[in-house]
């Protein structure tokens, strides 16, 4: 099995085993915290396509490369649901998603670094590279931030970004904490609800209705949006597209009012497949 391992210093890739990999857990259980970070691919599909995964402890950081090798994913389960192990991440959301995905389960304990710096007064959109230049005063490259991770062999630029993201979560949550209280971060809490409640990852079709924007005017059009709301995403969800690509937010709040065509209707909802349609005489 093949699992690089990059040295942070010169950036020389070198192949490590699943003992290597043991080892480096071992390690992340003395040091009561981990950095996590994943690279994933999203343009054309509903679920995200892992690419990466990036771990650091307080001596290496290295990278998994799924497209290229089998790990040993009891190791990095371990490493996500110890409870003595704290994992800092920076914008949780998204990576918590993809383990989700994976493991049908949130990591734990979580510690945001986005979230963290709400209490010392940084905007909630403050991003890592702006993070890490003004607490750590390291400039970080983010020209690869938007590139397609499912193409091989990865670059040394690639490489590099990848690893910088990871390598400076532990260092930034150990310069933060020392500026907070616990009972500050603890403020806080509704901001991690957002990425620890299993109900936003396993009740997504459900919950869909109340990521558009529509503001229905009776109550039918309320349980109309619910419904197509949760259409939509099922038939996006068993396609593994986006859910635009089913309808349109466009033709999804057409079919909510009352007033709609009823050609238009039935060209919109002709678009679904037919066991969403079995769905709509429910």
């Amino acid at each position: 099995m093949k699992i690089k391992l990059i040295n942070d210093n010169n950036l020389l890739v070198l192949e490590i085993n699943n003992d290597q990999l043991k080892q480096f857990y071992e390690k992340c259980q003395k040091d009561k915290l981990i950095g996590v970070d994943t690279e994933f691919y999203r343009v054309d599909t509903y679920y995200p396509e892992l690419c990466l995964i990036q771990l650091s402890n307080n001596q290496q950081s290295i990278i998994l490369d799924p497209k290229e090798a089998s790990f040993n994913l009891d190791l990095i389960k371990k490493l996500l649901f110890n409870t003595r192990i704290k994992k800092i991440f920076y914008a949780a959301r998204q990576d918590v998603e993809i383990f989700y995905h994976i493991f049908n389960k949130i990591p734990c304990p979580i510690i945001d670094i986005q979230i963290c710096l709400l209490a010392l007064d940084y905007s909630n959109s403050t991003s890592y590279a702006k993070a890490c230049n003004s607490i750590l005063n390291v400039k970080i490259d983010k020209q690869n931030q938007f590139i397609d991770w499912r193409k091989r062999p990865l670059s040394k630029n690639q490489k590099t970004y990848a690893i910088n993201d990871v390598k400076y979560l532990i260092p930034l949550f150990k310069k933060i904490e020392k500026k907070l209280s616990t009972k500050k971060l603890l403020l806080f809490k509704k901001y991690y609800s957002r990425i620890t409640d299993y109900k936003i990852y396993s009740e997504r079709a459900e919950r869909a209705w109340k990521k558009i924007r529509f503001k229905p005017n009776n109550n039918q059009e309320l349980k109309n949006l619910k419904k197509y709301s949760e259409i939509r995403e099922i038939v996006a969800m068993e396609k593994n597209i986006p859910v635009k690509r089913v309808i349109t937010d466009s033709e999804l709040k057409a079919l909510c009012r009352d007033s709609v065509n009823e050609k238009l209707k039935a060209k919109i909802l002709n678009k679904l497949s037919l066991k969403s349609k079995k769905l709509l005489t429910k």
